[in-house]
């Protein structure tokens, strides 16, 4: 099975434009105004929006990590480029013209999203990896 994982993982062409159209997903949830819906949630005592900032950095240093699959140190670049994506957004919510706020609680969801998914990753593909 994992042989198959690793010939689908080398089609990098796919996973670079599904990269590219990720990143522009998640600057664009992460920039427009918030809705006027008002209902949160928790799960185990987390906000909801931290429950989506960790959940998306996960998959996306996922996706990052099946782009970059045939580089060296992917696991460094995937980390990298997922972090940077999220720390550059949430300073841009600082910029008023969005309607957002900088929360510091988002930027780390971000960096645990962005751990957990690397240290699964390589868990599951330090024997492949360059």
């Amino acid at each position: 099975m994992l042989q198959h994982i690793f010939r689908w993982l080398q089609a990098n062409y796919f996973f670079k434009v599904f990269a590219v159209l990720a990143t522009f997903s998640v600057i664009y949830l992460s920039l427009k105004p918030p809705g006027q819906q008002m209902t949160y949630w928790t799960f185990l005592n987390f906000r909801q929006d931290l429950v989506f900032h960790f959940t998306c950095y996960f998959f996306l240093t996922g996706i990052y990590f099946a782009a970059f699959f045939k580089n060296t140190s992917v696991f460094k670049k995937a980390f990298f480029l997922s972090f940077s994506v999220g720390f550059i957004l949430e300073f841009i919510q600082l910029i008023s013209i969005f309607n957002r706020t900088f929360d510091f609680n988002d930027l780390l969801a971000n960096l645990a999203g962005s751990c957990l998914g690397i240290l699964l990753i390589r868990l599951f593909f330090s024997y492949s990896v360059k």
